[in-house]
């Protein structure tokens, strides 16, 4: 939704999304061996690979929650809420007053059921703000979130970029609220987000405050199963080389 408030512009992006279990700190994942469960899915191998923001701050990861989603019916993933942690204001910029947040951060993701395989992922926007005291509204501020996946870390050979994003540029507005992707079956991947957030000119402020994270999958045929149709094939060709 867009209001006007005491003369200064406000947009703002909301979606409400269900949580079915406590919440897990981004400290605690953080930790060696932290991880966290959703239905047949771990999440682990947890790692901030950058955290830079001007003027410089001090991140709170205690603040950052981590939900896992396992309602009947949809994929099972995670809804992260960033609390206060991706706001900036132009004002609080360095120099020219530019303000910015620039941080990256990644996990691996792993089937736990053998008969399934990951092939798919879908990022959600939660909840984001832009605001300006400027009677044209905003004209260079906002946040997004970029996410790739690779069948090892560091790569992106699996997904090698999905956007979603709220942000003004000239006062015109980008709202991308959702965006997905599908890749060959797998058990293992691992996931980099990097988030960006940032207010270029004087009056105006941003901030990303969540988003959900889900991963579809496929089921394989258990060995067992693959065995018994070779040997069917196998007995389907003796069959067919039998002379009559």
């Amino acid at each position: 939704m867009a209001k006007r408030l005491i003369g200064a512009f406000i947009a703002m992006f909301t979606v409400g999304t269900a949580a079915s279990v406590q919440a897990v700190p981004l400290s605690s994942l953080l930790q060696e061996g932290g991880s966290v469960r959703a239905g047949d899915k771990l999440f682990g191998d947890w790692a901030v690979s950058n955290a830079v923001s001007v003027p410089g701050r001090t991140f709170d990861y205690t603040q950052i929650e981590v939900t896992a989603l396992e309602e009947e019916g949809q994929d099972y993933g995670l809804k992260f809420d960033l609390g206060n942690q991706f706001i900036v204001n132009f004002s609080d910029g360095s120099g020219n007053g530019d303000a910015y947040v620039d941080f990256t951060f990644g996990f691996s993701v792993s089937t736990l059921d053998p008969g399934m395989r990951i092939n798919g992922a879908a990022l959600e926007l939660d909840g984001a703000l832009v605001g300006s005291s400027g009677g044209a509204g905003p004209q260079d501020a906002g946040s997004f979130v970029v996410e790739r996946i690779g069948s090892a870390q560091g790569q992106t050979n699996l997904v090698d970029a999905m956007r979603i994003e709220y942000s003004f540029l000239n006062a015109v507005e980008t709202a991308i609220d959702d965006d997905s992707a599908s890749f060959a079956p797998t058990s293992v991947i691992w996931v980099e987000k990097n988030i960006r957030v940032w207010a270029d000119v004087s009056g105006e402020s941003a901030g990303l405050f969540g988003f959900t994270q889900r991963f579809s999958q496929t089921s394989v045929p258990e060995p067992a199963s693959l065995a018994l149709l070779g040997i069917g094939l196998f007995g389907l060709a003796a069959a067919r080389k039998r002379p009559s």
